[in-house]
């Protein structure tokens, strides 16, 4: 296990990384000590990123409190007008992240923290990827895309986050994340590499 940090920038975002090789049996042990060291705590989730066969690039996924402290200063709250309804039903609205992103008393808060700990679920239609990716350069001016990517990242690895193929829009995001594209181009170079590797 290799700690990883691009100019250290990923650790000062909260967001440290580590590479590691794929064990024969396809398992990933961390030592308690790469834990400790990348400031992962017991029980935390990781989201797991190939990149190069046999090797995997591991980063630690923040619940929604820990995330929103992360990226707090840079956030830029919607418009008052926005209207936002209750958390109801099966289905996340668009605008019920950004509103707990902003208003820690905003009821969608405490539903949110609870999807980033997989202790409740809702469902996630994948067409609202489009709106968060076209929206995080307003709500975080300041931030970089990749930045913005992760952001993307951590809210589709939630487990709570009920939706289908999330695989491939964790790659969306980080595809997005590398090129200066748009949300669709992403889409449609990922769906492509997949049908190339069938």
């Amino acid at each position: 296990m290799m700690p990883y940090d691009r100019d250290n920038e990923d650790r000062k975002k909260g967001h440290a990384i580590a590479l590691t090789n794929l064990q024969k049996r396809g398992t990933i042990t961390v030592p308690q000590a790469d834990r400790h060291q990348l400031g992962w705590t017991d029980g935390q989730l990781l989201l797991t990123t190939v990149t190069a066969p046999g090797q995997l690039c591991l980063r630690a996924i923040p619940d929604a409190e820990t995330l929103w402290a992360q990226y707090g200063d840079a956030f830029v709250p919607l418009p008052e007008t926005a209207v936002v309804p209750p958390p109801r039903g099966l289905w996340i609205p668009p605008d019920a992240l950004w509103a707990a992103q902003a208003d820690p008393q905003h009821p969608w808060r405490a539903v949110w923290q609870a999807i980033s700990q997989g202790q409740r679920t809702m469902r996630w239609d994948p067409a609202l990827w489009t709106v968060i990716a076209e929206q995080l350069p307003e709500r975080f001016p300041s931030l970089s895309r990749s930045d913005w990517a992760w952001y993307g990242q951590v809210v589709c690895a939630w487990p709570g986050v009920e939706m289908a193929d999330r695989s491939l829009w964790l790659r969306v995001w980080e595809v997005w994340g590398q090129q200066d594209i748009s949300w669709s181009t992403a889409v449609w170079q990922v769906r492509n590499a997949e049908t190339e590797e069938e």
